[in-house]
């Protein structure tokens, strides 16, 4: 009886780490999908697009604005004509960094939610959900100066195929490896790769491999 149950058990448990492991490919497969879905839009509709990490509600939002926008760090992003801030904090930094630039300034672009992107509810500023159990460990973008571990972070696409590198890293509880995606700059192209990968620095585009799947 004792083995019988111990068997059982292990059935459950390699059960629950299979589909576990099926909710962490499905979550990074959406991550690459909509970036291929923002790269798209940015083209097709010749405006600059994002998506929104929200890293404390894990989803995903489309974004784009009409606006001109300027390729900027984070630092600088809100002086010098970057992307509308949103969070309280993000705002304060904003101001704060316009208050000590000299000179004219460009105006912060608005962003507003893609329709249609989001398939969880009827709001497009919901955008969609990571998956059940699934959160992102931390987001590092190009543009971001230090990786984000709360709140919000943002990848940006222009038209013509320009993105930032970035990795997003996404993990369920108990997994100390998680997976992470690696975006290409130059060619959009996502990659999937196992455990938590740090930003490289910038690497020549056919060091870059079509996108892998674990």
């Amino acid at each position: 009886m004792v083995a019988l149950i111990a068997g059982l058990t292990g059935m459950v448990m390699s059960g629950s780490g299979a589909l576990g492991g099926m909710r962490m490919r499905a979550a990074a497969s959406l991550i690459t999908s909509s970036v291929r879905t923002a790269l798209t839009r940015a083209n097709s509709r010749g405006y600059p697009v994002r998506l929104v990490f929200d890293l404390e509600g894990g989803r995903i939002r489309l974004e784009e604005t009409r606006d001109r926008m300027l390729r900027v760090r984070s630092a600088d992003e809100g002086a010098k004509g970057g992307a509308q801030a949103a969070t309280e904090a993000e705002k304060a930094a904003a101001e704060y960094a316009r208050d000590i630039i000299q000179g004219p300034r460009a105006p912060t672009a608005g962003f507003v939610p893609v329709p249609g992107y989001a398939l969880d509810g009827d709001d497009p500023a919901l955008g969609r959900e990571l998956g059940k159990d699934i959160r992102f460990v931390q987001v590092q973008t190009e543009h971001d100066a230090d990786a984000r571990i709360e709140g919000r972070a943002y990848l940006y696409f222009w038209p013509g195929g320009g993105t930032e590198r970035a990795a997003i890293q996404i993990a369920r509880p108990g997994d100390q490896l998680g997976l992470t995606v690696l975006i290409n700059a130059l060619t959009g192209r996502a990659k999937i790769e196992r455990g938590r990968v740090e930003l490289e620095e910038a690497r020549r585009d056919v060091d870059f491999q079509e996108r892998e799947e674990p």
